[in-house]
């Protein structure tokens, strides 16, 4: 007896998300992304149902992957790009990588929060952030998300089972994306202070 693994419907996501008046398409790999960043974006963007090119808010490109543990599922992955940021460098990390923290005591939220850089206390102190997360805690996709440096991008990970899970989540991963930039611009990652 052979098994499939469902395929997250790309389209499906994008007629959502166009629902909501925010504009994407399907990307094109070949022409959406840079040649620089292609070696790097392969990973995240040319998995086997493509990726979405996103044309308006703050996150460029949402990949996913098809994961089999415990059950289906599928880890999205939504690129900010930036010339500067290299994955292996710690500066970058501590500036960066963030991972999500919470208490419950009878499945109410104590205490939420993000940790592991600087990032991490801005995105404490985003009051939006944290109003969604305390009301949407008890959803394993809420609890699913994650930042971290990638080679030439900055990436927000979240695990999905269902397209509208994605479509749920998205103002907040946008949100994400939105301190990422505002942070990268604040710190100038990159560039040449000795001019």
């Amino acid at each position: 007896m052979v098994i499939s693994l469902p395929v997250l419907r790309t389209k499906e996501i994008i007629d959502l998300l166009n629902s909501e008046d925010i504009k994407c398409r399907i990307g094109r790999f070949e022409f959406d992304v840079p040649p620089r960043y292609k070696p790097y974006y392969e990973k995240w963007l040319a998995n086997r149902d493509g990726f979405i090119c996103m044309l308006s808010g703050n996150i460029d490109f949402v990949g996913s992957e098809d994961i089999v543990r415990m059950g289906p599922f599928h880890n999205v992955y939504c690129l900010v790009q930036n010339q500067h940021l290299i994955e292996n460098d710690i500066n970058h990390q501590n500036l960066l990588n963030s991972r999500l923290y919470y208490t419950l005591t009878n499945g109410v939220v104590n205490e939420v929060g993000w940790s592991g850089s600087i990032l991490a206390a801005r995105l404490t102190r985003d009051q939006q952030i944290n109003n969604f997360l305390i009301r949407n805690l008890l959803s394993e996709v809420s609890r699913s998300i994650s930042v971290r440096v990638v080679d030439f991008a900055c990436l927000i990970e979240c695990r999905i089972w269902h397209p509208k899970e994605f479509a749920f989540l998205y103002g907040i991963l946008d949100n994400i994306a939105m301190d990422i930039r505002d942070l990268l611009k604040d710190i100038h990652v990159g560039e040449n202070i000795n001019r």
